[in-house]
């Protein structure tokens, strides 16, 4: 077994330690391992997902382009979290979202079909499932939340809590799309920040 796959499993185990050892082989025969450079994609807007994807080395930005070419980013995934539209996953669905790396990437791919027997073989295994999907959507809330209840400041302060070790990790640029603000905007925050402390 690799030592990314053994990451992964690593992972599984700290999420939901009730599951065996032997059903983890199990679950580990079908995965497979993608490497991928620095600015390259793992999914492009409008493509099926045929596998889900845990970032074991690197980072990723989720993304949507609007009409005009646009581009907005919606999150950011650091390692040791899940790549992947889970919406477009789960219902064979074409993904509304770029996913593409900012850092050369690793991943860990687990096939649609692959993970749905291991719901229906490994009853302990839907409950990880069911622990990963609710971590998801507590954070896509907290990040929609985010918009209505929080001005940019709380937004940037937020982003630096919950993400430390990706703050020299992406540009100027790609925060301020994630935050919804000109960089005008956050060089003020960052100014007014620095000199209160």
């Amino acid at each position: 077994m690799t030592e990314e796959i053994e990451i992964y499993l690593n992972h599984i185990r700290s999420v939901c330690p009730e599951l065996t050892e032997n059903e983890l082989k199990k679950f580990s025969e079908k995965l497979t391992i993608t490497k991928i450079h620095k600015n390259d994609f793992y999914i492009k807007a409008g493509e099926l997902q045929k596998q889900g994807g845990f970032l074991v080395k690197g980072l990723i930005r989720a993304f949507h382009t609007d009409s005009f070419g646009n581009e907005k980013n919606i999150y950011f995934i650091p390692e040791n979290e899940y790549t992947f539209h889970y919406a477009s996953f789960v219902n064979n669905k074409p993904s509304p979202l770029s996913f593409q790396c900012l850092e050369t990437s690793t991943i860990i791919n687990f096939p649609t079909e692959h993970l749905q027997n291991a719901y229906d073989e490994i009853s302990k295994f839907e409950k990880y499932g069911r622990l990963i999907v609710e971590t998801k959507l507590k954070l896509q809330q907290q990040r929609l939340e985010s918009f209505l209840y929080q001005n940019a400041e709380q937004r940037y302060i937020n982003f630096i809590n919950q993400y430390p070790q990706l703050f020299n990790r992406i540009s100027i640029t790609q925060l301020c799309s994630y935050l919804g603000v000109e960089r005008q905007t956050l060089t003020r925050i960052r100014k007014k920040l620095s000199q209160s402390q």
